[in-house]
């Protein structure tokens, strides 16, 4: 009962599966960049395993959670500042070496390579996909992303959402999304919408967190992959493989681990405040001096974070989910 003698009304059934079998997993709060008051509610399906809030938060306050700069962009500073944010930049696109080689994994055979990266950001991923030959496309939320990646790599990306009006018509051999579909309410609409642009025979290529992994055993609902308030739902490999069947697609978990990503979650859960996407998301700049040697000492801790993090993922509970898919045939 509630405190005004009411009864508690029952959870929601799980939005993956839609199994009513649902208990309490945490009540959590936004630990990378503070934007948002108070605790949320977290609850895990003892079916499919998948975490999700409850309730999902109004899509106002959900905009209001996110940083102007929460994609990364090129280095702007000069100096020493300058020169540590293009480390960073080499960094980056060593890493997302790793998306690409995926990609190209998942082209084998297939002739067309028009791509469109939904969720594309600063245009990072397309830029080093052109270079090994694919026709990059990208799409985002964000105004200043966009700007961003027209103006750094010249890459045709449009705003909009996913299912909009943006590449309306078009038809494309490969889309990916990468760390997309936890941030939405409504996950299966987005797959949906994705296999419209699809051309017969093409792929969807997604990568999401995996909430059985053993990172995430380990920090429950301090894990960095969970990115309170602003991952909606997060998945296991059942909860993905089961939303995609129901969106239509056939697919396969391909992999367990990611560079760019997977250290990185073990390092910002074992720090969260030096993590420096948080840092720059909270806006409180110490001296440049400090903050270079914060970075550095991440970057040191991302270092130790990769052998166990590949271990995890060698044994089969990698903090990340790499899924290429397809439209399955009509039933």
């Amino acid at each position: 009962m509630t405190p005004d003698g009411s009864p508690i009304p029952a959870p929601p059934a799980c939005p993956v599966c839609a199994d009513a079998a649902v208990r309490s997993f945490a009540l959590a709060q936004d630990r990378l960049f503070g934007k948002a008051e108070g605790r949320f509610r977290l609850l895990r399906c003892s079916s499919c395993g998948c975490i999700y809030q409850h309730p999902f938060p109004e899509c106002t306050d959900l905009a209001s959670f996110y940083p102007e700069s929460y994609w990364w962009a090129g280095p702007r500073r000069k100096g020493i500042p300058g020169f540590l944010s293009r480390l960073e930049q080499v960094y980056r696109e060593f890493v997302g070496q790793g998306h690409v080689r995926f990609l190209e994994g998942c082209a084998a055979g297939i002739i067309g390579r028009r791509l469109l990266d939904i969720g594309c950001g600063s245009g990072t991923f397309l830029h080093l996909a052109r270079k090994r030959g694919f026709e990059p496309h990208g799409l985002d939320m964000s105004r200043e992303a966009v700007a961003t990646a027209q103006a750094q790599y010249g890459l045709p990306v449009r705003q909009g959402d996913i299912g909009g009006e943006a590449w309306k018509g078009d038809r494309f051999d490969f889309i990916t999304m990468f760390h997309v579909l936890e941030h939405l309410p409504d996950p299966r609409q987005a797959l949906e919408a994705a296999g419209r642009l699809l051309t017969p025979g093409g792929r969807l290529i997604l990568q999401v967190p995996n909430v059985s992994s053993l990172q995430a055993r380990i920090f429950g609902a301090r894990w960095y992959g969970l990115d309170v308030p602003r991952h909606l739902i997060n998945f296991t490999p059942r909860g993905l493989a089961l939303m995609l069947d129901r969106a239509g697609f056939t697919a396969d978990v391909a992999a367990r681990f990611s560079l760019r990503d997977n250290p990185a979650a073990l390092a910002s859960s074992l720090a969260i405040g030096l993590d420096p996407i948080g840092r720059r998301g909270r806006g409180r700049r110490r001296y440049p001096i400090v903050e270079e040697a914060l970075e550095l000492v991440y970057f040191a801790l991302f270092l130790l974070s990769t052998p166990p993090a590949l271990l995890e993922s060698w044994c089969g509970y990698g903090a990340t989910l790499w899924v290429q898919a397809q439209k399955a045939p009509p039933r």
